[in-house]
């Protein structure tokens, strides 16, 4: 895909061809990922107990706050598993992969992506995702945040998560639906993973237009009624902490990182101190491993039911069990070895393109093998950190279920 720095300076295109509806899908899934992490990032950040100065009703809207992000989180997920259903549909692969944070406007997408601490620069930042489209955008915190304005693909420009997926919609209409819808129905994804997390399958243009359109209202709500939805969560939460300022986050820093990526060249917060650095590292690692995951899950090679099962299972506990953990350590850990800046948090960083094997056979030993180096790691840092010394018992555990299937 061509850099949306470059797409964004011409003309929005019209999606009338499967390679530019594909694109757009490839588009749709980098940022529903990207805007997942980012509201964990948030979630992550926030204070619990009341030795870090919240009273017992400030811990209450910290906890009710806490939970209203990971609810939308948890949508979000089974909204890029919704796009995932999509692209199987028209013959496409899933795509998981994504720049690495921080992304000024306009280099890859028409906002910012940062990793920021629950505050109001987030919430903002989090209201122009989901901003409905004819809506005026709220009073920014500070300065203003930047957006943008048939052989090949035309360029794809789009300035909210709705116009993208109207964009989308159109294609869906408008490609002749006999041509369109050629992948498989069992490689997608219909279970539900939980009682807010339900995924529809894509067969036809009915179908897909209701999944689309599900996404869309779940973001943007209803015109005459935004309630409940993404975008009015956002609008309540700032409300929220505007009516009683206090501090709800830890002191977090923005856009943390282990080292340097060439997709992001703009400085974050590099995190130098080492015990810091491993528990971050452990954490990037144990993403990637979710990714490769979720990647076998949707990417289908012939996995049986009951392998399909433990893959979801397990990616449930992986992501609750493990990596919530590390995420929420990390912002108690210092980043720089003087304990100035700030403390750290989980980077998401993608050292290395996302892959997995095409030979089904050889994605199990490649996946079993990084969680068994996770568990390894896990238990050496539980010798530091105690909090962390169950989690190479998690690994060690989730990796012997993944065996019995594998």
């Amino acid at each position: 895909m061509e850099e949306a720095g470059g797409l964004r300076d011409k003309a929005g295109m019209s999606i009338d061809t499967r390679e530019e509806l594909i694109d757009a899908l490839v588009e749709a899934s980098e940022v529903e990922h990207g805007v997942l992490l980012q509201y964990l990032f948030a979630a992550y950040s926030l204070k619990k107990r009341a030795d870090e100065g919240l009273g017992p009703v400030q811990q209450e809207k910290v906890r009710r706050w806490a939970g209203a992000l990971l609810s939308v989180a948890r949508q979000e997920m089974a909204h890029l598993g919704c796009v995932c259903n999509l692209m199987s549909a028209i013959g496409g692969a899933p795509r998981l992969g994504r720049p690495n944070f921080p992304q000024p406007a306009d280099r890859y997408y028409p906002f910012d992506f940062r990793l920021r601490p629950y505050g109001d620069e987030a919430l903002y930042q989090f209201i122009l995702f989901e901003l409905p489209e004819g809506e005026p955008p709220p009073e920014p915190p500070g300065a203003r945040v930047g957006r943008a304005g048939d052989v090949v693909p035309d360029p794809l420009a789009y300035e909210f998560l709705g116009e993208l997926y109207g964009k989308i919609r159109h294609g869906f209409e408008v490609i002749a639906e006999r041509e369109l819808f050629i992948g498989p129905r069992f490689a997608q994804d219909t279970d539900d993973w939980s009682n807010r997390f339900s995924l529809r399958l894509v067969t036809d243009r009915r179908t897909a237009l209701a999944a689309i359109d599900a996404i869309v209202l779940e973001g943007e709500g209803a015109p005459e009624s935004r309630t409940p939805s993404h975008y009015a969560t956002f609008l309540a939460l700032r409300k929220a902490l505007a009516a009683e300022p206090f501090e709800p986050a830890r002191p977090v820093a923005w856009d943390p990182r282990t080292r340097s990526h060439p997709d992001a060249p703009d400085a974050g917060t590099l995190i130098t101190e080492p015990r810091t650095v491993r528990v971050a590292e452990l954490a990037n690692s144990v993403y990637r491993s979710m990714l490769m995951m979720l990647l076998q899950y949707y990417s289908f090679g012939g996995e049986s039911p009951a392998q399909r099962d433990a893959l979801r299972m397990g990616l449930r506990n992986l992501m609750s069990g493990v990596f919530r953990p590390l995420a929420e350590v990390l912002t108690e850990l210092p980043v720089a070895p003087d304990a100035t800046g700030g403390t750290a948090g989980a980077p998401f960083e993608i050292y290395a393109e996302v892959q997995i094997a095409t030979q089904p056979a050889n994605r199990w030993p490649i996946l079993l093998e990084r969680l068994d180096s996770a568990a390894d790691a896990a238990s050496k840092l539980g010798t530091e950190l105690p909090r962390l010394a169950f989690l190479g018992e998690s690994l060690r555990w989730l990796g012997h279920n993944l065996r019995g299937v594998a």
